[in-house]
């Protein structure tokens, strides 16, 4: 820990670029400062405006320094000892009570690898419950579902490095100007100085898009409906790269004919996407001899999200490209660590290293290197909106949350409001107090900021980096001395004995050996540079590009899924004719218990409103005072709106880092990865001053202020 007047190296705590920071300490080891590191992986230490505010949250004034117990409805301050004896007790009391099962965890993709690691090993072991799981289930999960499905691993196969030298880049649902700043815009940027073809696939393009890309504006909710008269068409055109579907894939046969149907006229029908430029987009993508597809939240956060990475995903190898420098196929993971938090075990059917808690020998292994009866091991259990519907159903009766704000971020909110009131006892650690801990907590720990921990993190690239420790924890416990305090008082102790970060890696390192995301031959030293998983050894170099020669599964092909065309299970109607898609602000980071906080970044996004396209406006009468009413089958907001001409007509784009949003979307979940339909919502659309008193009395109101700054005393919130 630096506390002389030094720059302590870490990364910046928000997206998954990564970005490296210098933080700056005075010689009392207050935090005073950030700085370049010129030195950092993949950016070169540049951030975007919120990453260079990001020091700044550490001793804000907000910050919670002791402890918080609810009582008579209020929540108060009380002693360190007296919170976690109360925690530990209320989790035995309902263990005893209803069995290990009537406790749940959910967890945050931010964690730190380690603390990832620790939280799947509680609820397995402290809690011995089934129901853990991670708001990385609202994010990569599609994804990572149709990775594992094809290529039997879950990372992104090309660095992002390689794009500029990409002669073909195809976007998917990402606005790279707002989620991927500094780094993927510059890439893109650099690609089409050199000539590149640069094609969006979006209904709402950013900033980054430029005149002469091919900006292909797709009707929500039929991505994977493009994917498919992509791939028939390189077929039409004799364009397959069949040596390659040969040598190192199976299942082709039945893949392409479950595409074969989709011609360029029945693609236009279902997408809006013209029949020329079909054809068009496949021969790109099919001739280039470097051609680097990139998707991200607006294909994968539907119903039908992991159906829609696979159909690109056959393309990709239909086309021969993963595996080449400058190709393939990369997935855009989003939170700070939404790669390594997806892989360390906090998630509902996976225990650490990427292992899958459902295969009897990766059980064996796991429960060897722990230490436990493998038996003593629990099962699958739910996922985070499954969770609090068991909740309401009084199944799950406790909660432990961690870096985690489902006030916000849950899809229905009404309905996860009435769910998490049906818990007894929800014990929050976080470094501030959230939507979540005013309404539900009944214990409050104050957990640590990312200058505050040492640990790793793995980027979106799949290199693990190492952050370092600048300053005291404000709160005097670290994350990591709060798990290893409620392990003892629950009777695990001697399974949770850390405590500084390394110390936790160097387990994880011992866990991770053999297994598919193996981290053994990353020491704390090299982690300083970063290195790419797998790295089985010391003295191996990490594997920046994934498939070079064979692919994960045992038989070293990829696969193949055949993919059939899903609707979202409710469409649009005369009652609700737009399609309602939900995206990020680049002052804001997921719902704001950090940057909202921050006041330059409130200066840029100050709270919630809706982007409308001119014309739909111009129907609507609307002038640039009015606020507008959004009505969904889920609930119903009034917000401000804003014009854009890069939206079409049909669909209106709302930010999710306020609760303005979530309270429209719904909970229906892809079958296979449980992820949330965030990007299809169909909604009504009203000026407010044209909506009668009878029609809002018929609606559910908004239950919170749009005024971020306008909410009652957090320790007046009634219980």
């Amino acid at each position: 820990m630096s506390t002389d007047g030094r720059v302590t190296l870490s990364h910046c705590p928000y997206c998954a670029l990564n970005c490296g920071v210098g933080l700056e300490t005075d010689p009392a080891g207050r935090l005073v400062g950030q700085v370049r590191w010129k030195g950092s992986p993949l950016t070169g230490g540049a951030v975007c405006s919120k990453g260079s505010t990001a020091w700044e949250q550490v001793q804000h004034r907000d910050r919670l320094t002791a402890p918080l117990v609810r009582r008579d409805g209020r929540l108060v301050e009380t002693s360190w000892d007296e919170a976690l004896d109360l925690a530990a007790e209320g989790f035995a009391r309902i263990k005893a009570e209803h069995g290990a099962d009537a406790n749940a965890v959910l967890s945050g993709g931010s964690l730190t690898n380690e603390k990832a690691y620790l939280v799947g090993k509680f609820a397995r072991l402290a809690f011995g419950t089934r129901h853990v799981d991670y708001n990385g289930r609202f994010c990569m999960v599609s994804a990572g579902s149709a990775n594992l499905q094809a290529f039997g691993l879950d990372r992104s196969m090309t660095p992002l490095s390689e794009v500029e030298r990409a002669d073909v880049v195809v976007v998917v649902g990402a606005n790279v100007s707002d989620a991927y700043p500094v780094m993927l815009p510059n890439a893109i940027n650099r690609a089409r100085q050199r000539g590149a073809r640069i094609i969006a696939v979006d209904p709402r393009f950013g900033r980054w898009v430029k005149d002469g890309d091919t900006a292909l504006a797709i009707r929500p909710g039929t991505d994977g409906v493009l994917f498919l008269g992509l791939l028939a068409e390189v077929e039409r055109q004799g364009l397959l790269d069949v040596d390659y579907i040969a040598e190192r894939t199976v299942g082709f046969a039945e893949a392409i004919a479950a595409a074969r149907p989709w011609t360029p006229e029945r693609v236009e029908a279902e997408t809006d996407i013209d029949a020329a430029t079909v054809r068009d987009v496949a021969r790109a993508i099919a001739t280039a001899p470097r051609c680097m597809i990139l998707h991200a939240r607006g294909a994968e956060q539907q119903t039908m999200g992991t159906n829609n990475v696979l159909s690109m995903i056959n393309l990709a190898l239909a086309c021969g490209l993963p595996g080449r420098p400058g190709s393939g196929i990369d997935m855009l993971t989003g939170q700070r660590n939404g790669q390594g938090g997806r892989e360390w075990g906090q998630r509902c059917n996976q225990l650490p290293a990427g292992r899958s808690i459902a295969d009897p020998e990766h059980r064996r292994v796991v429960a060897e290197r722990w230490g436990v009866p493998v038996e003593s091991l629990p099962g699958v259990g739910a996922t985070y909106v499954e969770i609090l519907q068991m909740a309401g159903r009084r199944e799950i009766r406790g909660l432990l949350s961690i870096s985690n704000n489902w006030r916000i971020s849950a899809p229905d909110l009404h309905a996860v409001d009435r769910q998490a009131d049906e818990l007894d006892h929800v014990v929050v650690i976080d470094p501030f107090l959230s939507e979540s801990a005013e309404r539900h907590a009944t214990i409050v720990l104050p957990g640590t900021t990312f200058a505050e921990e040492e640990g790793t993190i793995t980027t979106i690239e799949g290199r693990v980096v190492r952050c370092d420790q600048a300053v005291a924890p404000v709160p005097r416990r670290s994350d990591i001395d709060i798990v290893r305090n409620l392990a003892r008082r629950l009777g695990v102790g001697e399974h949770f004995d850390f405590v500084r970060g390394r110390e936790v890696f160097d387990e994880m390192r011992r866990v991770s050996a053999g297994g598919p995301n193996d981290y053994s031959g990353i020491t704390w030293d090299r982690a300083r540079d970063g290195v790419f998983w797998p790295c089985p050894s010391e003295d191996h170099p990490g594997t920046p590009q994934l498939y070079t020669d064979r692919f994960a599964h045992a038989d070293g092909r990829a696969r193949f899924v055949a993919v059939h065309r899903l609707s979202p299970p409710v469409d649009v109607d005369r009652q609700y004719p737009f399609v309602l898609t939900t995206g990020r602000h680049l002052a804001q980071y997921l719902s704001g218990n950090q940057t909202k906080r921050i006041d330059a970044q409130q200066r840029k996004a100050p709270g919630p409103y809706a982007e409308l396209h001119p014309e739909i406006a111009t129907e609507l009468g609307l002038t640039p005072e009015d606020r507008i009413v959004l009505t969904s089958r889920q609930g119903r907001s009034v917000v401000p709106w804003r014009p854009n001409p890069s939206l079409r007509p049909d669909t209106v784009f709302m930010l999710y880092h306020w609760r303005e949003c979530n309270t429209l979307t719904s909970a229906d979940l892809d079958p296979t990865s449980k992820i949330p339909g965030f990007k299809f919502t169909p909604v009504a659309v009203r000026r407010l001053a044209a909506v009668g008193d009878d029609d809002v009395a018929n609606e559910v109101p908004n239950e919170v202020p749009n005024d971020v700054n306008d909410r009652p005393d957090p320790l007046e919130v009634p219980s």
